[in-house]
């Protein structure tokens, strides 16, 4: 996700107000009590061919294809927003609100990727906004099998605000039980708590999958949606012994719902989701590091000197606290390593770079090129010389490493895009001044080298955070990636 979020790739921009031009057919009809489940699409006719039920392209193990269904008011709570949940559960809330599942609607990457014309929306939403009192439309079938046309009717139990709040605290801990009345789902039960509690940990360390390991094929020529993420941690010497929720919810102690002093005090789950340290707005720097955030990168410079007029280095990477590739799912998450030789007055003599990462070929069909990822404990050797030409004039030795989502190349595209503002009042504007919204790569290693007395001075945590919120002032392309 992210980590992060599912990888969404495809291509082709919808101008604005083609939606349902595109394909998608709106079933002029009402249809309460219609929640998405499994089981309840049947086939039938409509203008343009025949509705296919969603079971018929999809099957139950693939969880992101099915909206997770309508959920009532939860008694005692009076409703099932995150907000309703932050009244009691402020710290939580805080946590949530500022993590990137909190803005998986929003972000602006991906709400330029959901107006490209050939993007399900509706396949990309179950992700992003996935339970049913968030969608303003639901999907009764496919028409003619195509995901591209989807059947919808309107939802008469669409909450828009909780639509905003995206990935929500009901998306995992809200579930119906036979009588179709919403329960809390958590780790214990909690017989003080004044809202219904269902302990099932095994559920919750489990939910992740749904997005996060999206199985099944090719969904259309130019849209993959899927990643290894999971099968990585299994094949990686945490295989086993660690899952998600070990690593990207670390344990703290103090009362779950922090007003009530008859709690105890005990274990619980931080709700920070870091990830890979590329929050989804510049401000997002300025907690980064209080959220948890260690790059899984571990940099050991060996060797930086010039002899014989030729400067060279070697450095050991290792993915040391990542228990997946890294970068892992999204595709175009890449590492940038650069080594800079710079003058006295700070000009560039020379440059090498190299990247860690996959490779994709995207049209006329999405192929993967090729994939030099670090696995999960795999150390690998950066190495490189510099001419004497180069070399000549040259005080310092600059190594960097980016963390990258997204290149200036494709935030220039990004910023052309014609998109739909029904997500995100004000979209097109935002896009067009993306440099100075949305972050894209955060700085993981700098280390400068003085070539004269081999003095090596390494940036801290707080610095390479303070160096990467910095890109806000820079234009795309006076940036390293």
């Amino acid at each position: 996700m992210h980590h992060g979020l599912r990888f969404c790739r495809v291509s082709g921009w919808l101008s604005r107000g083609a939606w349902l031009a595109a394909g998608e057919v709106l079933v002029v009809a009402l249809v309460l009590g219609c929640n998405g489940d499994r089981g309840t699409n049947r086939s039938r006719m409509v203008s343009g061919g025949k509705v296919a039920p969603l079971e018929s392209r999809f099957s139950k193990e693939q969880d992101f294809a099915f909206v997770l269904p309508q959920l009532a008011p939860v008694a005692g709570v009076g409703g099932v927003r995150a907000s309703h949940c932050g009244v009691c559960h402020r710290a939580i809330y805080r946590e949530w609100q500022a993590s990137t599942h909190a803005s998986a609607l929003s972000d602006l990457q991906f709400q330029a990727e959901l107006s490209k014309k050939s993007s399900p929306r509706w396949l990309c939403l179950n992700c992003h906004i996935p339970v049913q009192n968030q969608r303003r439309h639901l999907v009764q079938g496919l028409v003619g099998g195509d995901v591209l046309r989807p059947a919808l009717v309107k939802n008469p139990g669409f909450d828009a605000a909780m639509q905003a709040e995206a990935i929500t605290c009901a998306t995992c801990h809200v579930r119906r039980d036979d009588q179709g009345r919403s329960v809390v789902v958590g780790t214990r039960g909690n017989p003080e708590a004044p809202h219904p509690v269902r302990a099932d940990p095994k559920a919750l360390r489990n939910i992740c999958k749904r997005c996060h390991d999206p199985r099944g094929e090719r969904i259309t020529p130019l849209l993959v949606c899927w990643f290894q993420t999971y099968k990585e941690l299994s094949e990686g010497p945490h295989g086993g012994k660690r899952d998600c929720v070990g690593c990207h919810m670390p344990v703290s102690r103090r009362r779950l719902a922090s007003e009530f002093s008859a709690y105890p005090v005990r274990k619980n789950r931080q709700h920070h989701w870091v990830g890979g340290g590329v929050p989804k707005r510049f401000g997002g720097y300025g907690r980064l590091a209080e959220r948890g955030y260690h790059p899984g990168l571990v940099v050991k410079l060996v060797r930086a000197e010039r002899a014989a007029g030729v400067v060279g280095f070697e450095a050991e990477l290792e993915n040391r606290r990542s228990g997946h590739a890294l970068p892992t799912a999204d595709p175009e998450r890449h590492l940038l390593l650069l080594a800079t030789l710079r003058a006295s007055d700070g000009r560039r003599q020379g440059q090498k770079r190299s990247r860690i990462g996959q490779v994709w070929k995207w049209v006329p069909r999405a192929e993967k090129v090729s994939d030099n990822r670090l696995s999960p404990g795999g150390k690998r050797w950066w190495k490189g010389s510099f001419s004497a030409a180069a070399s000549t004039g040259a005080v310092t030795l600059e190594l960097k490493i980016w963390h990258v989502r997204l290149t200036s190349k494709n935030a220039e595209h990004m910023k052309k895009a014609r998109v739909r503002e029904d997500y995100v009042p004000g979209l097109s504007k935002l896009l067009r001044s993306l440099e100075r919204h949305y972050p894209l790569a955060t700085l993981v290693y700098r280390e400068v080298v003085d070539l004269a007395t081999g003095k090596r001075i390494r940036s801290t945590a707080a610095q390479l955070i303070r160096t990467s919120a910095a890109e806000q002032r820079l234009p795309l392309n006076a940036r390293d990636y």
